[in-house]
């Protein structure tokens, strides 16, 4: 029970806003060699969750920023500051106390998660040369756009466009957990405590990823 406020916002963020634009063919994002893009099967029947990459590959200092911009992205800011809201009225942990400097322990712990996550994560990008950008699969079905979505959670796209195990994320979201330990007090610093965090931070991603799969289709339906 101590972390169900984290899981409370599993989705809340995830469904309000879908940050990191997405990579994706037709849609006008990410059209140039900062950002790159990606190319689909034109045959409808050949559409499955796989696409076929033609991005272009960030820049090391591309990634760099692209991860660092994370820690203040609106949804990012959203997420830690209603997580705090949740511990406030929770009162977990105890030990921060109420009022306004315990909700800001609330919210650094929370940004202090998110800048552990995508450091650790950075990390993994340059040394197994990841591609930190979703990509999204306008064309199929539901089934396979979903698939497609949950799978980056754990399958990365390569700079050289091939997949491996997405040790970015799971590195990231569970070396965060641990991370987290040095400034959560006793009680919510222990072994279990840090596989929590990184298990909910997975589910997290994955839920974003959803959104950032299928919120444009909803957002702008006359592109689809």
């Amino acid at each position: 029970m101590k972390l169900l406020n984290l899981g409370l916002l599993i989705a809340i963020p995830a469904l309000l806003v879908a940050q990191d634009p997405p990579v994706a063919a037709g849609d006008g994002t990410h059209q140039n060699a900062a950002a790159g893009s990606v190319a689909y099967p034109s045959d409808s029947s050949q559409s499955s969750a796989t696409p076929v990459t033609t991005f272009e590959p960030l820049t090391p200092g591309q990634k760099v920023k692209r991860r660092a911009l994370r820690l203040i992205e609106p949804v990012t800011l959203f997420s830690s500051a209603a997580g705090a809201g949740i511990e406030q009225l929770r009162n977990v942990p105890p030990e921060w106390g109420q009022g306004a400097e315990g909700y800001a322990r609330r919210f650094a712990s929370a940004e202090g998660f998110t800048a552990a996550h995508n450091g650790v994560a950075l990390g993994f990008d340059l040394a197994f040369h990841l591609d930190p950008r979703y990509h999204r699969l306008p064309q199929g079905g539901f089934r396979p756009r979903l698939w497609n979505a949950v799978s980056q959670t754990f399958l990365a796209y390569k700079d050289s466009g091939g997949r491996m195990i997405n040790v970015s994320e799971i590195g990231g979201n569970f070396g965060a957990g641990f991370i987290s330990n040095t400034w959560e007090p006793k009680g919510y610093n222990s072994t279990g405590d840090a596989l929590v965090r990184g298990a909910l931070g997975l589910a997290y991603h994955t839920a974003r990823n959803v959104a950032r799969e299928f919120l444009p289709d909803v957002m702008h339906p006359q592109r689809h």
